[in-house]
């Protein structure tokens, strides 16, 4: 009880003499940040977490940390009219803290498929008063869903797609369900891994028994390993039918997973690559 008088006198005496119709978002969450620039809000952000890169301007706001080093002080201190943050994200007993201020804060379950980004979009559109400009963000990546199925329904092919999350050699794991690879019934894509929730550690001998027909980096990771060549120095990927045809992917890591309002853009383009015999 202590506690929370504290942090309650330290809002109170932030915002003095502040206007209350002046709308001030901190977010926490990378699809949070892009969803609430994406409805045309970006320069009311005024901090955010260290896994908003995107748009790169949001890079230059104070950074409010990540997951466990969020604090309430830190971002009480910060004076917000509203908090946006991603279910588990941010510890329940510092979200609790900036709740009991009276500081507005939600926060948004994640789901990584359509369903989920357009629940996303809805939710956040709603706490902005941005209902409209929600809307026509959802029928935006509709439009772009449909344009990719209009490629797969030419493709005669539903190639294997091995997502591959990494750091250098060091660290290279598969991605299973509940990870970027949901993407892959919306590209006209299968996983090659089966029974993997989350990420499993990827050795030479699962390499070979999962045989993509594609190995699906981020930019990042495949940067880290010195791009194609690199890639296919990782053990058995040059025994697989991927590693033949130098079949190697990368995207942009925070489009590809976050699942937020770039999720039909992702799409759209991952489709392109992994069906080429559509023109």
């Amino acid at each position: 009880m202590k506690a929370n008088c504290s942090l309650l006198v330290l809002f109170l005496s932030i915002t003095t003499g502040f206007s209350q119709t002046e709308q001030r978002i901190i977010t926490a969450g990378s699809a949070m940040t892009e969803t609430v620039c994406a409805l045309g809000l970006c320069d009311k952000i005024i901090a955010s977490d260290r896994t908003s890169l995107y748009p790169a301007k949001i890079q230059d706001l104070p950074s409010i940390g990540y997951r466990s080093s969020i604090s309430a002080e830190g971002i009480i201190s910060l004076k917000p009219t509203l908090v946006i943050a991603e279910e588990f994200y941010v510890d329940e007993t510092v979200l609790a803290q900036i709740k009991s201020t009276g500081i507005k804060l939600i926060s948004i379950k994640r789901s990584y498929n359509l369903e989920g980004t357009k629940n996303l979009i809805r939710e956040i559109s709603l706490a902005v008063n941005k209902k409209t400009e929600g809307e026509k963000l959802i029928a935006k990546i509709e439009s772009q869903i449909a344009e990719a199925n209009a490629i797969i329904k030419k493709s005669k092919t539903t190639p294997r797609v091995l997502c591959v999350y990494n750091r250098g050699t060091s660290s290279i794991d598969a991605a299973g369900t509940k990870t970027f690879s949901d993407i892959l019934p919306y590209v006209g894509a299968v996983s090659a891994v089966t029974g993997v929730d989350g990420y499993k550690p990827l050795n030479a001998e699962a390499m070979i028994a999962a045989n993509p027909d594609y190995i699906l980096f981020f930019e990042s990771g495949l940067e880290s390993l010195g791009g194609v060549k690199g890639a296919l120095e990782i053990q058995g990927v040059t025994q697989t039918a991927a590693g033949k045809k130098q079949q190697i992917l990368a995207m942009e890591g925070i489009k590809l997973s976050n699942f937020g309002p770039r999720f039909g853009e992702a799409v759209k383009e991952l489709t392109l690559l992994i069906h080429p015999d559509v023109k």
